[in-house]
């Protein structure tokens, strides 16, 4: 084999003059692009910058809920999973960053709004952004769920100073929260089982706990809204009997809580407000007793708004930081006080259309009687 070494170095740097050359000629051609480039810091987070620049740390905060410095706690957690997901796959990589992926997925869990309106705010196309934020709840919520979810004992309740002001004995308040939702495509009978019948809509209902700190600590999954509160928490009594089963240091403990049949003190210990009897009234001790039960029960009311894992594991880490606000109750009873307005705004929507069709039905009949009259009198003989 005969190499000619000195023909092919010459061809080699031929080739890579003439590469010089051409590259010369497109930065003489194109100088404002190689400048914009230039000009452009590298960062991992372009999005969340921007914002952080334009609208300093009150933007931040406005569009996520938390400040820049509690967004990075969120992402130290979440960093190692959304890299490896991001990198995951064959085909064409995101041009979103991890970081700036999960900055919009805040943002989209604090406000809400339609696809279309949030992918125009981030200069996305809807279908596509609506995927990339499932994606990212995809991957986060349970490692932000294990991170910040964490059902506590006794002893370090009692330790702390964190019990119900009434019943210090009771671990957890657990309350089953509906859901609504717009009324499922398809026949009357495949979204009945949607239907809650104490709420008057359609829906989804999740089982909640939050411990006397103010966290939550169990969730089950969504149920249809026709199931009953009680049918759901009796399906997870397996959870319910371990979380509350004593350590050998807890056996000490005072616990005089209630054992009666009733509802799901049937299965286990708990405290309910006692109902009316039949035909009868409460005694004042009763009614007293009631509204101590509800004033323990109260601190779970601002984390049944969402149903999401996700946001309640959020929103253990939210109240990790600022304590609860009394306002924060007078927002979840506004809640309810909406779900009551949509039910009225139903119920004079079907009452309106029952109306008309009772004004169109006397008008055919009115109609009718005004034709057989004026037959009778045509075909009557003299």
């Amino acid at each position: 084999m005969v190499l000619n070494v000195a023909a092919m170095l010459t061809r080699l740097e031929d080739q890579a003059i003439s590469d010089r050359v051409f590259l010369d000629q497109c930065l003489d051609d194109y100088p404002e692009v190689a400048e914009h480039q230039d000009n452009i810091p590298d960062s991992s987070c372009p999005v969340l910058d921007r914002v952080s620049n334009d609208s300093g740390e009150e933007g931040v905060r406005v569009m996520t809920n938390f400040t820049r410095r509690e967004f990075d706690v969120l992402w130290a957690v979440a960093e190692l999973p959304l890299k490896a997901r991001w990198n995951d796959g064959r085909g064409s990589k995101s041009k979103t960053t991890p970081m700036d992926a999960l900055f919009m997925t805040l943002t989209v869990l604090k406000h809400y709004d339609t696809w279309e309106k949030h992918a125009l705010d981030f200069g996305f196309k809807a279908p596509t952004f609506q995927k990339l934020i499932l994606r990212v709840v995809e991957v986060v919520m349970p490692v932000f769920y294990a991170e910040f979810v964490k059902m506590p004992n006794m002893s370090a309740l009692r330790a702390q100073g964190h019990t119900f002001g009434n019943y210090p004995y009771a671990l957890y308040a657990t309350v089953v929260k509906f859901q609504s939702t717009e009324r499922p495509a398809g026949r009357h009978g495949e979204a009945k089982p949607y239907f809650s019948a104490k709420h008057k809509l359609y829906g989804l209902k999740i089982e909640a706990s939050v411990s006397p700190q103010g966290l939550l600590v169990d969730m089950s999954e969504a149920h249809r809204g026709a199931v009953a509160d009680l049918t759901i928490m009796r399906s997870r009594m397996d959870q319910h009997i371990g979380a509350l089963a004593k350590s050998d240091n807890e056996l000490s403990i005072l616990d005089h809580g209630e054992q009666r049949y009733y509802g799901a003190s049937v299965d286990v210990r708990a405290i309910h407000p006692k109902k009316n009897p039949p035909r009868g009234m409460l005694d004042p001790d009763d009614v007293v007793r009631n509204r101590r039960v509800s004033s323990d029960r109260v601190v779970s009311t601002k984390f049944y708004d969402e149903i999401q894992r996700l946001t309640f594991a959020l929103t253990n880490f939210h109240v990790s930081l600022m304590p609860l606000w009394e306002a924060d109750r007078h927002w979840y009873r506004s809640v309810f006080a909406r779900y009551e307005s949509m039910v009225q705004a139903t119920a004079a929507k079907r009452a309106e259309s029952q109306r008309k069709s009772c004004l169109r039905r006397m008008q055919r009949i009115a109609l009718t009687v005004s034709r057989g009259r004026n037959h009778s009198h045509v075909f009557t003989s003299p």
